[in-house]
Protein backbone atom coordinates (compact mmCIF):
# COMPACT_ATOMS: atom_id res chain seq x y z
CA UNK A 1 0.00 0.00 0.00
CA UNK A 2 2.84 2.42 0.87
CA UNK A 3 4.67 1.77 -2.38
CA UNK A 4 1.87 1.45 -4.94
CA UNK A 5 -1.50 2.01 -3.31
CA UNK A 6 -4.32 -0.39 -2.49
CA UNK A 7 -5.00 -1.20 -6.17
CA UNK A 8 -1.60 -2.92 -6.33
CA UNK A 9 -2.34 -5.21 -3.37
CA UNK A 10 -2.64 -8.73 -4.83
CA UNK A 11 -2.13 -12.17 -3.33
CA UNK A 12 1.03 -12.62 -5.39
CA UNK A 13 2.47 -9.19 -4.43
CA UNK A 14 1.78 -9.75 -0.72
CA UNK A 15 3.23 -13.27 -0.78
CA UNK A 16 6.35 -11.97 -2.53
CA UNK A 17 6.80 -9.18 0.05
CA UNK A 18 6.28 -11.67 2.89
CA UNK A 19 8.66 -14.24 1.37
CA UNK A 20 6.08 -17.04 1.36
CA UNK A 21 4.63 -19.25 -1.43
CA UNK A 22 1.80 -17.54 -3.38
CA UNK A 23 -0.76 -20.10 -2.16
CA UNK A 24 -0.17 -19.05 1.46
CA UNK A 25 -2.20 -15.85 1.33
CA UNK A 26 -5.14 -17.51 -0.42
CA UNK A 27 -5.13 -20.18 2.29
CA UNK A 28 -5.33 -17.70 5.17
CA UNK A 29 -7.50 -15.01 3.57
CA UNK A 30 -10.81 -15.59 1.80
CA UNK A 31 -10.23 -12.77 -0.67
CA UNK A 32 -7.93 -9.85 -1.38
CA UNK A 33 -10.57 -7.61 0.22
CA UNK A 34 -10.38 -9.72 3.38
CA UNK A 35 -6.58 -9.44 3.39
CA UNK A 36 -6.69 -5.70 2.82
CA UNK A 37 -9.27 -5.10 5.53
CA UNK A 38 -7.35 -7.18 8.07
CA UNK A 39 -4.09 -5.40 7.21
CA UNK A 40 -5.70 -1.99 7.74
CA UNK A 41 -7.38 -3.21 10.95
CA UNK A 42 -3.97 -4.32 12.24
CA UNK A 43 -2.47 -0.93 11.35
CA UNK A 44 -5.22 0.83 13.31
CA UNK A 45 -4.82 -1.52 16.27
CA UNK A 46 -1.12 -0.64 16.43
CA UNK A 47 -1.86 3.09 16.03
CA UNK A 48 -4.46 3.00 18.81
CA UNK A 49 -1.89 1.39 21.11
CA UNK A 50 0.86 3.87 20.16
CA UNK A 51 -1.39 6.92 20.50
CA UNK A 52 -2.85 5.58 23.73
CA UNK A 53 0.64 5.53 25.21
CA UNK A 54 1.19 9.09 23.97
CA UNK A 55 -2.10 10.28 25.52
CA UNK A 56 -1.30 8.55 28.81
CA UNK A 57 2.11 10.20 28.93
CA UNK A 58 0.60 13.63 28.27
CA UNK A 59 -2.17 13.43 30.87
CA UNK A 60 -1.16 15.13 34.06
CA UNK A 61 2.03 16.47 32.48
CA UNK A 62 3.53 19.54 34.10
CA UNK A 63 5.39 20.50 30.92
CA UNK A 64 4.82 23.83 29.17
CA UNK A 65 2.51 24.23 26.17
CA UNK A 66 5.65 24.70 24.06
CA UNK A 67 7.18 21.39 25.21
CA UNK A 68 3.88 19.52 24.84
CA UNK A 69 3.32 20.75 21.29
CA UNK A 70 6.85 19.70 20.36
CA UNK A 71 6.42 16.22 21.87
CA UNK A 72 3.05 15.78 20.14
CA UNK A 73 4.43 16.96 16.78
CA UNK A 74 7.48 14.69 17.04
CA UNK A 75 5.32 11.64 17.73
CA UNK A 76 3.08 12.40 14.76
CA UNK A 77 6.09 12.81 12.51
CA UNK A 78 7.58 9.52 13.68
CA UNK A 79 4.76 7.69 11.90
CA UNK A 80 5.17 9.92 8.88
CA UNK A 81 8.90 9.18 8.55
CA UNK A 82 8.21 5.45 8.65
CA UNK A 83 5.64 5.78 5.86
CA UNK A 84 2.74 4.83 8.14
CA UNK A 85 0.88 8.03 7.25
CA UNK A 86 0.49 6.74 3.67
CA UNK A 87 -1.27 3.66 5.03
CA UNK A 88 -3.39 5.96 7.19
CA UNK A 89 -4.54 8.04 4.20
CA UNK A 90 -5.12 4.90 2.12
CA UNK A 91 -7.37 3.69 4.94
CA UNK A 92 -9.42 6.89 4.86
CA UNK A 93 -9.84 6.69 1.08
CA UNK A 94 -10.76 3.01 1.15
CA UNK A 95 -13.29 3.65 3.90
CA UNK A 96 -15.03 6.10 1.55
CA UNK A 97 -15.42 3.24 -0.95
CA UNK A 98 -15.88 0.28 1.44
CA UNK A 99 -18.49 0.67 4.20
CA UNK A 100 -16.96 -2.33 6.02
CA UNK A 101 -13.83 -0.26 6.69
CA UNK A 102 -15.61 2.74 8.17
CA UNK A 103 -15.60 1.48 11.77
CA UNK A 104 -11.85 0.86 11.46
CA UNK A 105 -11.28 4.37 10.06
CA UNK A 106 -13.44 5.86 12.81
CA UNK A 107 -11.35 4.04 15.43
CA UNK A 108 -8.18 5.49 13.88
CA UNK A 109 -9.56 9.04 13.92
CA UNK A 110 -10.80 8.61 17.49
CA UNK A 111 -7.33 7.48 18.64
CA UNK A 112 -5.74 10.58 17.14
CA UNK A 113 -8.46 12.78 18.66
CA UNK A 114 -7.94 11.26 22.12
CA UNK A 115 -4.19 11.92 21.93
CA UNK A 116 -4.80 15.49 20.75
CA UNK A 117 -7.32 16.07 23.54
CA UNK A 118 -4.79 14.82 26.12
CA UNK A 119 -2.17 17.19 24.67
CA UNK A 120 -4.55 20.16 24.77
CA UNK A 121 -5.66 19.35 28.29
CA UNK A 122 -2.07 19.04 29.50
CA UNK A 123 -1.22 22.37 27.85
CA UNK A 124 -4.06 24.11 29.71
CA UNK A 125 -6.72 24.44 27.00
CA UNK A 126 -10.16 25.40 28.31
CA UNK A 127 -11.95 23.38 25.60
CA UNK A 128 -9.73 20.35 24.86
CA UNK A 129 -12.44 18.03 23.51
CA UNK A 130 -13.71 20.72 21.12
CA UNK A 131 -10.25 21.49 19.78
CA UNK A 132 -8.98 17.91 19.48
CA UNK A 133 -10.49 17.08 16.08
CA UNK A 134 -9.44 20.45 14.68
CA UNK A 135 -5.86 19.67 15.75
CA UNK A 136 -6.06 16.26 14.07
CA UNK A 137 -7.42 17.81 10.87
CA UNK A 138 -4.57 20.35 10.86
CA UNK A 139 -1.91 17.68 11.41
CA UNK A 140 -3.44 15.38 8.76
CA UNK A 141 -3.71 18.22 6.25
CA UNK A 142 -0.06 19.19 6.67
CA UNK A 143 1.01 15.53 6.45
CA UNK A 144 -1.02 15.04 3.27
CA UNK A 145 0.64 18.08 1.70
CA UNK A 146 4.07 16.71 2.59
CA UNK A 147 3.14 13.29 1.17
CA UNK A 148 2.24 14.99 -2.10
CA UNK A 149 5.52 16.96 -2.11
CA UNK A 150 8.20 14.51 -0.92
CA UNK A 151 10.92 17.17 -1.10
CA UNK A 152 9.22 19.13 1.70
CA UNK A 153 10.93 18.54 5.02
CA UNK A 154 8.94 16.82 7.76
CA UNK A 155 9.80 19.52 10.29
CA UNK A 156 8.63 18.94 13.87
CA UNK A 157 9.13 22.61 14.79
CA UNK A 158 6.90 23.80 11.91
CA UNK A 159 4.12 21.43 12.96
CA UNK A 160 4.57 22.33 16.63
CA UNK A 161 4.37 26.04 15.81
CA UNK A 162 1.14 25.51 13.84
CA UNK A 163 -0.33 23.55 16.75
CA UNK A 164 0.63 26.29 19.22
CA UNK A 165 -1.01 28.97 17.06
CA UNK A 166 -4.21 26.94 16.94
CA UNK A 167 -3.95 26.27 20.68
CA UNK A 168 -4.41 29.99 21.42
CA UNK A 169 -8.06 29.86 20.35
CA UNK A 170 -8.81 26.84 22.55
CA UNK A 171 -6.96 28.32 25.51
CA UNK A 172 -9.71 30.95 25.77
CA UNK A 173 -12.92 30.45 27.73
CA UNK A 174 -16.28 31.50 26.25
CA UNK A 175 -16.06 35.09 27.55
CA UNK A 176 -12.50 35.57 26.26
CA UNK A 177 -13.54 34.15 22.90
CA UNK A 178 -16.49 36.56 22.72
CA UNK A 179 -14.19 39.52 23.48
CA UNK A 180 -11.76 38.35 20.79
CA UNK A 181 -14.62 38.06 18.27
CA UNK A 182 -15.76 41.58 19.14
CA UNK A 183 -12.22 42.91 18.79
CA UNK A 184 -11.90 41.31 15.35
CA UNK A 185 -15.29 42.73 14.34
CA UNK A 186 -14.07 46.24 15.21
CA UNK A 187 -10.85 45.71 13.23
CA UNK A 188 -12.83 44.56 10.17
CA UNK A 189 -15.25 47.44 10.54
CA UNK A 190 -12.40 49.97 10.77
CA UNK A 191 -10.68 48.44 7.74
CA UNK A 192 -13.94 48.62 5.78
CA UNK A 193 -14.44 52.27 6.75
CA UNK A 194 -10.95 53.16 5.55
CA UNK A 195 -11.36 51.34 2.24
CA UNK A 196 -14.97 52.24 1.49
CA UNK A 197 -16.33 54.89 -0.92
CA UNK A 198 -14.83 58.27 -0.22
CA UNK A 199 -12.02 56.85 1.89
CA UNK A 200 -8.89 58.92 1.65
CA UNK A 201 -10.71 61.95 0.22
CA UNK A 202 -10.78 65.27 1.99
CA UNK A 203 -13.93 67.04 3.18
Amino acid sequence: MRERGTAAVTHRAVAEAAGVPPATTTYYFDSIDDLLEQALALFVEEEVERLGRLAEGLRGSAASAHAISEAFAEELLRGERSGDNVAQFELYLEAARRPSLRPVAAACLEAYAQAAEAALEAAGARRPAEGARVFVALADGLALHRAATPDAAADAETLARALRELFIAYAMDADEHARWDESMRRVRSAAHDHSGPGAGRGG
